[in-house]
């Protein structure tokens, strides 16, 4: 809080400095912080970003500036890889000079916990690609070593608010590109093209036109290309909400289009106002698909849909002027600098009668003293105490500035100015000598060893458990007799946490003999403490004892609460130091990757999806009613009316891919694939899984029967594979 008016601070503006012409631009603007990566391990893999030494440099640049430096290094990381991840890691942390990094953004879990073993006085940063906008998962984050966490784009105004003055710091979005998916959750440019988001390839699938079944009379041709965040125009709520940090998207922008923005909202915080409509414009000149505050005011219109990109290049500013900007704030932090790494000295001059003038100057243990001409008697006024500390305090350029001043005078003496001058100078120019000839501290010298990947548990057992996940509860109840047989082959069926009452009714209702271990599946938005534990509730009340998680957050919360916690394929883990990272925390059984190839899954010990439709999007804004939460299928987030997957519908792109769309709790959509996964004839290619995990998601119980007896039989089918 602002100690004078009581208001909250200003928080940091940070921009992206996707090549060294943007870095130069954000710096020239006004940032405070900057953020960009290396040539690898960065999300915005198709930016120019930093290699070797120019990393070093950059940083070097940003600080001389004045600005902070947080270095992108978040992607998922493979085994193979994180050798390389960690060198990279080293490389920005290990200096002691002004090449050190500020802060790390990870989002692999293994990566950090390597990091931290390497570092424990590593700054990180959680990215948003984490998936994690919780009290618990601030909570945990904050207990793992992590001091900020940038919140998804989707949480609205109140439910950042509820997160800021906890343990960590804060971070949101402030103005750029939306993701429709939460971010960490789309497997869209993976499925649909082998690039993987979670690694810094994104096709960005999401731009391109689909109909939407049912249709709708406002449904947009591109009903997955959002709008533009632009806060610009809710300044004083956005400072309101009490964040740490503002995040402006935009890597792959150019320089032109960096400097331009964040020089709006660097105007724009200074003076704590909203933006005025020709600013407004001036944003949307440089760049814009259409502008929305919509998940930050909490209201998700139809206007949230994308327009093309539209930009105004007449609009950017010349070089001459970043040039310029950036040099005069280069002037000001060096002098800034200059005055605040100067050292204190303590000053002691004695003038007496007969004796060689003597000035002494010291500095921490180091002393110097120099001895000048005897002082005259006065003719005419004598010195006095304030003009001889006129004269020895002008240290200006000397690096040094006083403390304290002692000074013994007799009476009736005078010295000239210039010799007093030549006093002082002789003594500082002595104090410099004897400072700059201490021994330096010595470095901290780190010699790691090579990344050893932790042993995962060897799994050893001829026969392999399967695990059913079904999409809707509503399944179990469809056809007793093939719902029946369908769960003869399970030793644990989840479902989701908000259906899971419904679900424990069908199974009593099926009388089975042996019934399936129930798990109740966590939703994957951020969920209030109360939320999860009224679900937990539900959960206890239905005879489940197993929850599926998928943040360390909801891990911690529910392996405290008593049950069992696995972690779900949303997880993200892709190497053995995140799978080991979440069995340490408490997981019984992680999932892999659906990105990952059977030799990892089978050397890791993790749990595949061998059949059916994966999510391969999860979205916030409803894509099948345009206006959430007026939704009169499903209540919306009315909790009085709210009935869970009522609303379905079909998204198909140009090709005819159809991908099927659920409506989940909270006006939540979940976009499966088009083509389901099928690994029934190679199941020998993942002997050595903890488990085998099945979708359930539009199949009629007749056709997941069949599905299921085709692999009992090891039969070949139609579907993608898992990569060998």
């Amino acid at each position: 809080m602002n100690a004078e008016s009581g208001r909250k601070r200003v928080p940091e503006l940070l921009a992206p400095a996707g090549s060294d012409e943007a870095l130069r631009a954000a710096l020239a603007a006004g940032a405070d912080a900057v953020y960009f990566g290396s040539s690898l391990f960065s999300n915005r893999m198709r930016a120019k970003n930093f290699a070797g030494a120019a990393l070093s440099d950059a940083i070097r640049l940003t600080h001389a500036a004045g600005a902070k430096a947080h270095i992108t290094i978040n992607t998922r990381v493979r085994d193979r890889e994180m050798d390389d991840a960690l060198r990279l890691a080293d490389q920005c942390l290990s200096p002691a000079d002004e090449s050190r990094a500020d802060a790390i953004i990870i989002a692999d879990m293994g990566l950090a916990a390597e990091i931290l073993a390497r570092w424990p006085d590593a700054v990180l940063h959680a990215s948003t690609q984490t998936s994690m906008g919780s009290p618990a998962d601030c909570r945990a984050l904050s207990d793992l070593g992590f001091r900020r966490l940038v919140l998804p784009r989707e949480l609205s105004r109140e439910e950042i608010a509820r997160l800021t003055g906890g343990p960590l710091e804060i971070e949101i979005f402030l103005h750029g590109a939306h993701c429709v998916s939460c971010s960490g959750q789309c497997l869209m440019s993976w499925f649909c093209g082998g690039r993987s988001g979670n690694r810094g390839e994104c096709a960005q699938p999401c731009r391109l036109p689909y109909t939407v079944e049912p249709a709708g009379k406002k449904n947009s041709p591109t009903p997955l290309s959002l709008a533009d965040m632009c806060l610009a125009g809710q300044i004083p709520a956005v400072i309101g909400t009490g964040m740490d940090s503002l995040k402006i998207e935009g890597r792959l922008k150019p320089a032109s289009y960096v400097y331009g923005v964040t020089s709006v909202y660097r105007r724009l915080l200074d003076e704590r106002r909203a933006a005025e409509p020709g600013e407004i414009r001036l944003l949307a000149d440089l760049f814009t698909r259409g502008f929305t505050d919509g998940y930050f005011a909490g209201t998700y219109a139809p206007s949230m849909v994308g327009k093309e990109a539209r930009e105004n290049p007449a609009s950017f500013p010349d070089a001459k002027t970043v040039k310029a900007a950036l040099n005069a704030r280069l002037r000001d932090a060096d002098q800034a600098r200059a005055a605040r790494d100067c050292r204190e000295i303590d000053l002691d001059c004695v003038l007496r009668r007969g004796e060689p003038a003597r000035l002494t100057l010291s500095c921490g243990e180091q002393a110097v003293t120099v001895e000048g001409d005897i002082p005259d008697e006065a003719t005419g006024r004598p010195l006095d105490r304030d003009a001889i500390l006129k004269s020895l305090s002008k240290l200006g350029g000397t690096g040094f500035a006083l403390r304290e001043a002692a000074i013994t005078l007799d009476e009736g003496l005078w010295m000239p100015v210039s010799r007093l001058n030549d006093l002082r100078r002789r003594a500082t120019d002595a104090l410099a000598d004897a400072v700059s000839a201490m021994p330096p501290d010595p470095p901290v010298k780190r010699d790691p060893a090579p990344y050893q990947p932790p042993k995962s548990p060897r799994i050893e057992e001829d026969v392999v458990p399967w695990t059913l996940y079904v999409a809707d509860a509503a399944l179990l109840g469809s056809d007793p007799a093939a719902v029946r047989a369908i769960l003869a082959a399970f030793s644990r069926v989840t479902v989701s946490a908000w259906d899971v009452r419904r679900a424990k009714d069908a199974l009593d209702s099926l009388n089975l003999d042996s019934p399936p271990e129930l798990s109740a599946s966590l939703p994957v938005f951020p969920l209030t403490d109360e939320q999860i534990h009224t679900l937990f509730a539900d959960a206890r009340g239905a005879g489940c004892r197993r929850i599926e998680c998928h943040t360390p957050g909801q891990v911690r919360a529910a392996v405290d609460a008593g049950f069992t916690a696995d972690l779900s394929f949303r997880g993200n883990v892709t190497n053995a130091a995140a799978a080991d990272f979440y069995r340490r925390l408490g997981c019984a059984d992680v999932a892999a990757s659906p990105e990952l190839p059977c030799a990892a899954v089978r050397s890791m010990g993790l749990s595949p999806i061998v059949y059916g439709r994966i999510p391969v999007m999860t979205l916030a804004k409803c894509v099948i009613q345009p206006g959430n939460r007026a939704c009169v299928s499903c209540g919306g987030r009315d909790p009085e009316r709210h009935k869970p997957f009522a609303c379905r519908g079909i998204l198909t792109d140009r090709v005819g891919a159809r991908f099927p769309v659920i409506g989940e709790a909270d006006c939540v959509n979940a976009v499966y694939n088009a083509v389901p996964v099928w690994m029934g004839d190679r199941l020998d290619q993942l002997r050595g899984a903890s488990s085998l995990s099945f979708q359930w998601t539009d199949e009629r119980a007749s056709e997941m029967r069949d599905v299921i007896e085709q692999y009992q039989r090891g039969e070949s089918g139609e579907g993608r594979r898992i990569q060998n």
